[in-house]
C-alpha cells in the first residue's frame, strides 16, 4: 500500500468529532435499493462514526458495525453490535448476514483480500451495498467549493459513460450494479467546516495551510443555513446461491 494512501486511510480517529458532525447522511432510497428482500441482519463495514449505521436502525434492521478505530467507534449510534475490525478480517461468522454495506469507505480496503471475507459473511442471495456522497457541483456554488478544497468526492469526476465496477465479479459475488441517488443535506457554515476539517486531505495539512483553508470555506459559505446539493454513487451485487 503507497505511504500517502495508508497515512489518509488511518488519519480519520483526530478528527471524529469533525466526521460525526459534519458528514452527511445517505438517502433512504438508496438503503432501500442496496438491500435484499426480507432483510434482517445487515453489517456495515468500515462504519466510522455510523452515519449508514444510523439510518440502517431507522429502518428497524438489526445492525453489526465493524470499524478498526476505537475514536471513531465511540460515535456508532446505541442500537447497533459494535465490533473492532477491519474489512480484510471480518469478525464475524461464516453466512451470518443478509446484507454487508459500506459507506464512504470501500476505497480504503484491501479489495482482493475484502471480497472474500464479504462473500464468506453473506448468506445466499444476499447483497453487498457500496456507497458514496458526492457533490453535486452542476451547482455553480457547490463547483466553486469542491475547487476549493480539491474535492475527489463530486459528480463532475463521474466518467459520462460506464464504469467499471469497485470490485471484479467472481463465482461468489455477482457484478454490481450502479445507480445514482441526488438528495440534500442541510448545513450552516460551521458544519460545512466540520465537513472539511473530517477529510484526509485536510487532517494531513500543517496547521498553517488547513487554518488557511478553513477560513476560506467560512467566507465562500453562504449566510444562516442552507441545503448542499449532494449525489449518492452506489452499487449493489448479489451473493450466489
Amino acid at each position: 500500500m503507497p505511504d500517502e494512501w495508508n497515512a489518509r486511510r488511518t488519519a480519520f480517529g483526530d478528527a471524529s468529532d469533525d466526521y460525526a458532525s459534519g458528514r452527511p447522511g445517505y438517502p433512504l432510497d438508496a438503503v432501500t435499493w442496496v438491500l435484499p428482500p426480507g432483510a434482517q441482519r445487515v453489517l456495515d463495514l468500515g462504519a466510522g462514526t455510523g452515519r449508514l449505521t444510523e439510518r440502517l436502525l431507522q429502518v428497524g434492521l438489526d445492525v453489526v458495525a465493524v470499524e478498526p478505530l476505537a475514536e471513531m467507534r465511540r460515535h456508532i449510534p446505541s442500537g447497533a453490535e459494535v465490533l473492532d475490525g477491519t474489512a480484510e478480517s471480518i469478525p464475524l461468522p461464516d453466512a451470518s448476514v443478509d446484507a454487508v454495506v459500506a459507506g464512504q469507505a470501500f476505497h480504503w480496503f484491501d479489495v482482493p483480500h475484502t471480497m472474500p471475507e464479504i462473500a464468506r459473511v453473506l448468506r445466499p442471495h444476499g447483497t453487498v451495498g457500496l456507497m458514496w456522497n458526492m457533490l453535486d457541483d452542476r451547482d455553480p456554488w457547490v463547483d466553486s467549493f469542491a475547487r476549493l478544497i480539491n474535492a475527489e468526492e463530486r459528480i463532475s469526476a463521474m466518467p459520462p459513460d460506464e464504469q467499471e465496477p469497485p470490485y471484479p465479479a467472481t463465482a461468489e459475488v455477482g457484478p454490481a450494479q450502479q445507480r445514482v441517488f441526488g438528495h440534500t443535506e442541510r448545513y450552516d457554515a460551521d458544519r460545512l467546516a466540520a465537513f472539511v476539517r473530517s477529510r484526509s486531505q485536510t487532517i494531513l495539512l500543517d496547521d498553517t495551510e488547513r487554518d488557511a483553508l478553513l477560513t476560506a470555506v467560512r467566507d465562500l459559505a453562504p449566510n444562516g443555513e442552507f441545503a448542499l446539493p449532494l449525489v449518492c454513487e452506489v452499487w449493489r451485487g448479489e451473493r450466489a446461491p
